[in-house]
């Protein structure tokens, strides 16, 4: 009895002595949305479509959760990279600029020159130092589960983030071998509701249309084989989004990086079918609780030829 009467009095003690938290007290989310970039390699070329559209609108990004190719748009976005040089080096880049074939028992090459790239044109090179708060997701082969880098050296997180399984060789850091984001957050809605934005807006540039065409090479063949297997599970990332762009990309293979400007323009003309919708939840015109569990979410959906 004496520990029942303990569990019920202790409460309100302490809010005697402490006193009532207040409104004012409780920590403000961050103002803008929380923009979660999905995997796709030259698909994520839409990311930048969409970007230059809420550029262009006018819309307050809070923070940027990136996976895979995602995570290296993100991450110079993040950085202060003008979205114009973004752009002018995404038409110009292929496959050899930040892969180096070394054979080994784990991949058929190193991401290493990954990490040139970004050292030369990022402004600044950890998450610390980044304009717009950064996540990067990659997937821990050691647990299977999510790893988000949300501190230290950019370049790490993002090799990490980039390492796309048979292809690429995994990233060893602090004791953990890492792979590919894509393997276990195709669109990193988690890490960007985590950071704490209001609203969380995905786009998701990385599921294969099917449309029966054959693979042409080991790296179509992976990417083929992971999106089959993703296409069978349930898509739990999509209950973090409030809304969810899908840029009309799916028939580009993911090495087709020479597809630059069309990819792009399906970038933003998904965004600019999203604004409406957008618009609305920037108004206040809120459908979800931070709170919950599950969100309702809008479906930015490819105009109907």
């Amino acid at each position: 009895m004496a520990a029942l009467i303990k569990a019920l009095l202790e409460p309100l003690w302490d809010r005697l002595l402490r006193g009532t938290p207040r409104k004012e007290d409780a920590v403000p989310r961050p103002s803008g949305i929380g923009l979660a970039l999905g995997g796709g390699f030259a698909r994520g070329f839409a990311h930048l479509g969409v970007l230059r559209v809420l550029e262009a609108e006018g819309v307050p990004i809070a923070c940027i959760a990136g996976t895979s190719v995602g995570s290296i748009l993100g991450a110079a976005y993040a950085s202060g990279v003008p979205l114009d040089r973004i752009i002018a080096v995404c038409r110009e880049v292929r496959l050899k600029d930040f892969s180096r074939w070394s054979i080994s028992r784990m991949g058929l090459a190193s991401n290493e020159r990954m990490g040139e790239l970004i050292r030369k044109w990022f402004r600044a090179l950890r998450f610390e130092q980044m304009r717009t708060p950064l996540a990067v997701v990659a997937t821990d082969l050691g647990t299977g589960e999510p790893y988000v880098f949300r501190t230290g050296e950019v370049v790490d997180a993002v090799r990490a983030s980039c390492a796309f399984p048979g292809l690429f060789q995994p990233v060893m850091y602090e004791g953990r071998c890492l792979a590919d984001g894509g393997l276990v957050a195709p669109v990193p809605t988690q890490a960007a509701s985590a950071m704490g934005a209001s609203f969380v807006v995905g786009v998701n540039v990385g599921f294969n249309n099917w449309n029966g065409s054959v693979p042409k090479n080991v790296f179509q063949v992976v990417a083929r084989s992971i999106n089959a297997a993703q296409k069978h599970h349930e898509r739990d990332w999509e209950r973090f989004a409030d809304l969810l762009i899908e840029p009309d990309v799916h028939s580009v293979e993911w090495d087709s990086f020479h597809r630059a400007e069309e990819i792009i323009r399906a970038g933003e003309a998904a965004a600019r079918r999203a604004m409406p919708r957008l618009r609305d939840m920037l108004r206040g015109e809120r459908r979800h609780s931070l709170n919950t569990t599950s969100r309702n979410r809008w479906t930015e959906t490819p105009a109907s030829p």
